[in-house]
């Protein structure tokens, strides 16, 4: 069910509208609850912030890869992976990250806080450079233009009625 909505959400992605001064642009499943904002790489590879019902702890980013960076497991079934993740000029840092099928993803879940580590640096940033290494494979490295990313964060936070961790309090 999950990647059925993943697949209306890329699709609805691609035509959705967006501000002249972001790259982001917003979606909604329609008859759903799933909601959320994405950018497109220039190879179509996809990056989304999203969450697939109204609560806490239920937003979380996955990047959408034209290619297979792991075997393809039930939805609640995943392979840990080291990413490496790269904001406009600073440092590239590792992270961990779960891996199904053509899908990487940044949660909060249990004692992972991958998410939070991510859009701490993604607020605000205009470039994004994230390397997946699959298993037995080349590593991907995918180039995304997050510019307008702390209004996209906020947007789909307050969409799904969750707490906004990168919000200045």
């Amino acid at each position: 069910m999950r990647y059925w909505m993943l697949g209306a959400a890329l699709t609805a992605l691609s035509t959705g509208a967006m501000a002249q001064d972001s790259a982001w642009g917003y979606f909604d499943a329609g008859a759903g609850p799933t909601s959320g904002a994405g950018v497109q790489a220039a190879d179509g590879s996809q990056l989304m912030i999203k969450c697939e019902k109204p609560g806490k702890h239920e937003v979380y980013v996955v990047i959408a890869a034209k290619s297979n960076l792991a075997a393809p497991l039930p939805e609640n079934r995943f392979e840990s992976r080291t990413v490496t993740l790269r904001m406009d000029s600073n440092a590239p840092w590792d992270d961990n990250w779960r891996f199904n099928d053509k899908f990487a993803m940044a949660v909060d879940k249990g004692n992972d806080r991958s998410l939070t580590r991510l859009l701490a640096k993604l607020d605000g940033a205009q470039t994004l450079q994230v390397q997946l290494r699959p298993f037995k494979a080349a590593p991907v490295l995918i180039d995304f233009n997050v510019a307008g990313s702390h209004d996209a964060i906020a947007k789909v936070y307050q969409t799904c009625q969750d707490d906004n961790p990168t919000a200045k309090s």
